[in-house]
């Protein structure tokens, strides 16, 4: 009975094993800044920047079929310029984020998987620096970019097999980036849409 019993767990640990994925992530970054209170830049439009992501993943099935949790640990960059013939400002930051979410295998086409997927990245800030008319400030302290940021995403991703090793990726994320507060003087939220390229593979055969 017990070597039954054994033999059984064995089994569903071997097959869960088999479905994990770890996955190797780089993209990039178009990020709009969004800010509450812009006095400062009335007469200047605050454009699209770009900047990288890069990030290494893990994918765990969960008990409902073709759902799967996803973990990742990344970099974002989240750039921003705005100027005009009398002044000109240029927002450079990079984000340390733990991710957390959902992809549902909505679709299989032979070898290509249709993964739409959701979840939250908790980051905090590791560089900032702020470009006004040539001047550089440190920006890594300032209100605006301090603390935990919440960035909730939505996407889609298509994944291709490559062989028995893993696939490749190309998915497309849409995300809003904000510091929780009980206030209304929040000044700064970001709005990105993210390009990725991944490789996933396989942790058992």
């Amino acid at each position: 009975m017990k070597l039954k019993l054994l033999l059984i767990i064995s089994l569903f640990v071997a097959n869960t094993i088999s479905s994990q994925e770890l996955s190797f992530n780089i993209g990039t970054n178009f990020s709009q800044f969004n800010l509450k209170n812009p006095e400062s830049f009335t007469n200047t439009p605050i454009q699209t920047g770009t900047g990288s992501f890069t990030e290494i993943g893990y994918l765990l099935p969960s008990k409902k079929e073709k759902l799967n949790y996803i973990f990742g640990l990344g970099i974002n960059e989240f750039n921003a310029l705005a100027g005009t013939s009398a002044n000109s400002y240029r927002w450079n930051t990079k984000y340390l984020g733990l991710r957390t979410g959902f992809e549902y295998n909505f679709l299989d086409i032979n070898k290509l998987k249709i993964v739409p997927l959701f979840g939250i990245n908790f980051s905090t800030i590791i560089y900032g620096k702020q470009e006004t008319n040539g001047v550089v400030y440190d920006i890594k302290s300032n209100k605006e970019f301090t603390g935990i940021k919440l960035i909730p995403y939505l996407g889609l991703k298509v994944k291709y097999k490559i062989n028995e090793l893993g696939f490749a990726s190309l998915s497309y994320n849409h995300s809003t980036t904000f510091k929780p507060s009980l206030s209304h003087k929040e000044h700064l939220t970001i709005v990105t849409n993210q390009i990725v390229f991944g490789l996933q593979f396989n942790l058992t055969k």
